[in-house]
C-alpha cells in the first residue's frame, strides 16, 4: 500500500449577486487533506471546493458562491502530525516602535464558542 501525503489547498470562492451587482466579494479557505499524488490532490481541491458552493434567494436577489480557483496547492510531506499554513502579510495599520515588547504568553484566544 502506498503511503498517502499531505497537501494543502488554497480555495477561493466569488459569491456573486444576481443583476448589476455581480461580484459581491471573495472567500477563501485553506484545507489540508491527504492524498495519493499532485494529480489526485488537485482532483480532490476541486472536489472540496464544489461541495461549498452555495446558492439562495436573499431578499428578491439569487445569490451564488462559485468555486472560483485553487490559489495553491502544497505539498507538505508523508508522515506528519503538524503544519504551518502561511497565510501571508498584512500592512501594519498601527505605529509600534522597535523596542515594542510583545507578550503572547499573556493573549490567550478565546475559545469560539
Amino acid at each position: 500500500m502506498k503511503n498517502q501525503r499531505w497537501y494543502s489547498a488554497q480555495i477561493r470562492w466569488a459569491v456573486m449577486v444576481e443583476g448589476k451587482q455581480g461580484l459581491r466579494h471573495w472567500e477563501e479557505a485553506v484545507h489540508i487533506f491527504l492524498s495519493d499524488d499532485d494529480d489526485a490532490a488537485f482532483q480532490r481541491a476541486l472536489e472540496i471546493g464544489h461541495q461549498a458552493e452555495r446558492s439562495q434567494e436573499q431578499g428578491r436577489r439569487w445569490v451564488e458562491s462559485r468555486l472560483a480557483e485553487i490559489t495553491r496547492l502544497d505539498y507538505l510531506g508523508e508522515n506528519r502530525t503538524e503544519f504551518q499554513v502561511v497565510l501571508g502579510r498584512s500592512q501594519a495599520l498601527e505605529y509600534l516602535p522597535f523596542e515594542h515588547m510583545f507578550d503572547p504568553e499573556g493573549n490567550k484566544p478565546e475559545p469560539p464558542f
